[in-house]
């Protein structure tokens, strides 16, 4: 198994961070529609990271990808708060640029992107036990 090398964050400095997003939010947005997190699905950026990965002439794969980007935003059909905020996931290339359109062709009235919405917001898919999950 590989190591991974980013920094971690403590778990008293993550529930602080935490705990800021959601004050901040608390003058502005009624507490259920404050969002808390949102889940990735492993399943999901893996086919994003196969659908950008090509093998060369040695054999070996290589991927056009330096990562995914999440846009924040908010369901126009989604009535029923407080699911209606969702992360927008855009493969991002190794320049740092969004891939919005890997066909060049397509035009704003297209209906093929490389934008997807497969997150699952919290509530709903929510950790309640986990100490980053703050119970007003």
């Amino acid at each position: 198994m590989k190591p991974i090398q980013v920094p971690t964050i403590p778990v008293n400095a993550a529930v602080n961070m935490v705990t800021r997003f959601r004050d901040q939010f608390a003058s502005q947005v009624p507490e259920a529609n404050i969002p808390r997190a949102i889940l990735i699905p492993i399943d999901d950026l893996m086919a994003i990271v196969e659908k950008f990965s090509t093998v060369n002439e040695n054999g070996d794969i290589v991927n056009e990808l330096q990562g995914v980007r999440a846009y924040f935003a908010v369901k126009l059909s989604d009535k029923a708060l407080p699911n209606d905020v969702t992360a927008l996931i855009v493969p991002v290339d190794k320049d740092g640029n969004d891939i919005i359109n890997k066909n060049d062709t397509l035009t704003d009235d297209d209906n093929d992107s490389d934008i997807y919405d497969f997150t699952k917001p919290c509530p709903d898919q929510c950790d309640p036990k986990s100490p980053l999950f703050i119970n007003p």
